[in-house]
Parts: C-alpha cells; sequence; structure tokens
C-alpha cells in the first residue's frame, strides 16, 4: 500500500529543461568550500572571521577558473563569513556573476561531535537504530543543522530550477550533504575549494553527481605560496605566530606620504587602498575608519596584511583580491588610494565607487 504520509504533489513544481544529461533536469546544487584559511593553517591564530591566505585565494582563484569552464552556474550564494564570500567572489567574477550573501550558512562555533552516537554501517548507532538527534539529546547540532537547512530551504525554493553554486564551510556543506543524501547525519570531510553536486532530474529525487571533486587543484603546488617569513612551523602542517608579533597600532609603520591620513580620517570614513606600497600602511591609515578595503593581486601581501589584521582584530579592515570590475555599489567609499601611473583600474571605475566630493589621493610608490 502507498506510503498514507506521502502525498506526490507536495513535491516542489521544479522547471525541467534538456541540457545535455540525456534527460531533463531541473536545479543543479554545487557546493564548494572555501579556500584555506588563516585559521586552517595557522594553529594559535585566534580570529572570530579569518580570511583566505596566499593558497586559499590560489585556490579560490583556480576553483572560479575551472567551474566558469566546466560548471556554468545561473547564481552565487556565500555564507557572510570573509573566507567564504572572499571565494564566492572568486566563482562569482569569473562568470560576470555578484554574489549573495545569505545569513544561516556560517560555520559553527563550537564542536558538537560528543553529540553524535557512535556508527558502523553494520551495526547502526550501536545499537540505537532508531537515534535522530534532537534539541534534547544534541542540543548544539540541532541547532546548527535546522539553520543550514533553513537556509538551505530557501535557496532551494527561490532559485528552483536553476543552476545554484553556494561557498561556504566544512560543517555547513556536511550538514547539507547529509539532507540531499537522506541521512540524520553524516561526517562528509570537505578539502579546501572542493567541489559537489546534487541534481533534481525528471524523475524528481535528489541524485548525487560527485562530492569533494578538486582536479582543479593538480597543478596548483603549495611550495610557491610561503607563508609570511616571520611566522614559524609548528606541529604537523601548521605554522604559528611569533608571541609579540604586533603589540598595538603604534608599531605598524605607513608610507610616508600616507601617513598623514591616520590623523585625517573620521570614524564615518571609508576608504579604499588599489594596490597598497604594502601590506601595513592601510592598517596603520585605517585606524579610525569605518571600513577599510585593501585590494591588491599580489597574493603575499594579501596574506601578510590579513596576518596582522587578524592579530590585531581590525575587523572593520578588508582584504581582497583585485576583481574588476570593482564589486562594490556606486558612491560607497570616501577615499580612494592609488600609485601614480597606475592604469589597472579605469577612471571610469574609480569614480564609479567614489562618492560625490570624495578624495581620489595618488602617491608616488
Amino acid at each position: 500500500m502507498p506510503d498514507p504520509i506521502f502525498d506526490p504533489n507536495d513535491l516542489p513544481n521544479i522547471p525541467l529543461e534538456d541540457r545535455g544529461y540525456g534527460y531533463l533536469a531541473g536545479t543543479e546544487l554545487f557546493l564548494v568550500r572555501h579556500g584555506q584559511s588563516m585559521t586552517n593553517i595557522y594553529q594559535n591564530l585566534v580570529s572570530y572571521d579569518p580570511n583566505l591566505t596566499a593558497l586559499g585565494w590560489a585556490q579560490a582563484l583556480h576553483v572560479g577558473e575551472y567551474m566558469a569552464r566546466e560548471f556554468p552556474v545561473d547564481v552565487v550564494i556565500s555564507s557572510p563569513l570573509r573566507r567564504a564570500h572572499s571565494t564566492a567572489l572568486a566563482v562569482a567574477h569569473a562568470q560576470g556573476l555578484e554574489v549573495i550573501k545569505m545569513p544561516g550558512l556560517e560555520e559553527f562555533f563550537a564542536a558538537f561531535y560528543e553529540e553524535m552516537p557512535l556508527h558502523h554501517p553494520t551495526r547502526p548507532w550501536w545499537g540505537r537504530s532508531d537515534w535522530t538527534p534532537t534539541s534534547e539529546g544534541a542540543p548544539g547540532f540541532t541547532a546548527f543543522r535546522d539553520r543550514v537547512l533553513t537556509t538551505l530551504a530557501d535557496i532551494l525554493e527561490t532559485w528552483a530550477g536553476k543552476r545554484i553554486c553556494v561557498v561556504s564551510h566544512g560543517g555547513a556543506m556536511g550538514v547539507i550533504t547529509a539532507a540531499m543524501v537522506g541521512s540524520n547525519q553524516l561526517s562528509v570531510w570537505q578539502h579546501n575549494t572542493g567541489i559537489s553536486h546534487f541534481l533534481w532530474p525528471e524523475w524528481k529525487r535528489w541524485m548525487v553527481m560527485f562530492i569533494n571533486r578538486r582536479e582543479h587543484l593538480l597543478n596548483l603546488n603549495p611550495d610557491d605560496y610561503p607563508h609570511p617569513p616571520e611566522t614559524e612551523p609548528g606541529e604537523g602542517d601548521f605554522y604559528r605566530i611569533p608571541e609579540g608579533l604586533i603589540q598595538s597600532w603604534s608599531d605598524l609603520p605607513a608610507h610616508p606620504q600616507l601617513a598623514f591620513l591616520s590623523n585625517h580620517l573620521r570614524r564615518t570614513d571609508r576608504i579604499l587602498f588599489i594596490q597598497p606600497p604594502d601590506p601595513l600602511t592601510p592598517l596603520r591609515v585605517s585606524l579610525r575608519s569605518r571600513g577599510a578595503v585593501i585590494l591588491s593581486d599580489d597574493l603575499q601581501l594579501l596574506e601578510a596584511g590579513e596576518l596582522r589584521r587578524a592579530v590585531l582584530n581590525a575587523n572593520h579592515i578588508r582584504y581582497q583580491y583585485l576583481f574588476l570590475p570593482l564589486p562594490y555599489p556606486e558612491g560607497y567609499f570616501d577615499y580612494v588610494v592609488i600609485p601614480e601611473g597606475r592604469r589597472q583600474v579605469g577612471e571610469d571605475e574609480i569614480a564609479r565607487v567614489t562618492r560625490d566630493g570624495a578624495g581620489v589621493l595618488r602617491y608616488r610608490a
């Protein structure tokens, strides 16, 4: 007899089309984990919202190029956290898209593994075959799972029938993967920028196409992206930050032509640095600003600056790769700082992101 609880009419009405699979396809969901983050490699770095390492930026650029070539999508959605958003920018930029931030995709902030019973495929939950996570038995896990799955439901409903790329974190991707394969709790190790793909075909049940694909990293040599020289090797593949690397903001030097800005800026100002002379000047100058963005295509500069930003817990400052066009709305910045003679970013693009009456400061590098 048919299941009295299940009604086929309750399935969502997902548009289907021919995409060359040999059958009609509806929604496609791609999951991409962020590139290597600062806290993935620096074992003594404590940061609420770390960004990517130089290698992490390279991984993001590679996965963005690969997705554009092999798996073009209609929409790119990201966790609001820096490491995911930075990776999503690379994916979106390669396809001429903008990133949509979705709160709810953030990573968990406390381990909940002790809430999960042991499991083996021939001995389900070690004799507890009826076990399911509940808010009483696994409050940390269920709270995290429900947050992520509520966001997933919104995404799948809003972009039904589209090719969706979600860039998030290992834990969040594990929860989504478990849901897609119908598991209460499934441990899935996700490598940095690993890609997973799920598809809704014409026979109306989710199909797993692949999990944790990463051939886009085959030609990427981590040794080509060294960490800042003052960092120290730690245990295993980890590194450590020397104690007292930065004692205070006053320890940071600034380019002589730009040092005056640290006293000139107001708390309400937003400032944009394009190809700064070093990783430290933007930090020193941005002490009093509401928001500062540092754009560079020098991956070592991005990691060195992010290392110090994270140590200082300067959450109003963001290091980003120099994507063009600039991923910021019109009139967003009060000041733009750029070296003289640098024509990588056109005048029209600088004017677009600069507020009326704001200053464009050019200095001799």
